[in-house]
């Protein structure tokens, strides 16, 4: 099982190097149509808006349409909202952090756990920053095509690990 980036995680599925891909959207299975996606999900990827202004409230991405918002560079799951005319790519989630303390922008979308694990690292005091949830994703395991009868099993296991928590076998 690997987690690289899409591009190279894609040419590893069809070549089957590798037995399987994870964690992955839904719309991963575009990019790699031979690759067969496990039925239940892994579980959910959190996203978060992360803003230095107290009175910016996000319920939704079209509360965020005309502000300039920043990403973290490679999210494909952010990068498709174009209705956001202000969607600014930068290499880091400390970049992102940055841009909007020095009120460059006006919002940092990055997952949850990204975001948190920053904040805890960063020297600023804790009320700097404003951390609200956005949206959450379903997250699957795909497989490659030659490893298929893996399908089954994986599929039981994430129905128990859900069901139990933890997997039993």
């Amino acid at each position: 099982m690997t987690a690289y980036p899409p591009g190279r995680a894609l040419k590893m599925l069809q070549d089957s190097e590798s037995a399987g891909e994870l964690p992955r959207f839904e719309d991963f299975q575009q990019l790699a149509p031979t690759a067969v996606r496990v039925p239940v999900a892994i579980g959910q990827l959190s996203f978060s808006v992360l803003t230095h202004d107290r009175n910016l409230l996000v319920k939704s991405m079209a509360d965020l349409e005309n502000r300039t918002v920043f990403y973290v560079r490679g999210n494909a799951v952010i990068a498709v909202h174009t209705e956001l005319r202000h969607l600014v790519a930068v290499n880091s989630e400390h970049d992102c952090a940055y841009k909007v303390l020095r009120k460059h922008g006006d919002a940092c979308i990055m997952t949850k756990t990204l975001a948190q694990k920053m904040l805890n690292e960063i020297q600023q005091a804790p009320d700097a920053y404003l951390l609200q949830d956005l949206f959450f994703k379903p997250i699957y395991l795909y497989l490659s095509l030659h490893n298929k009868d893996l399908l089954f099993p994986f599929e039981q296991s994430l129905k128990q690990l859900h069901q139990d928590e933890k997997i039993n076998h």
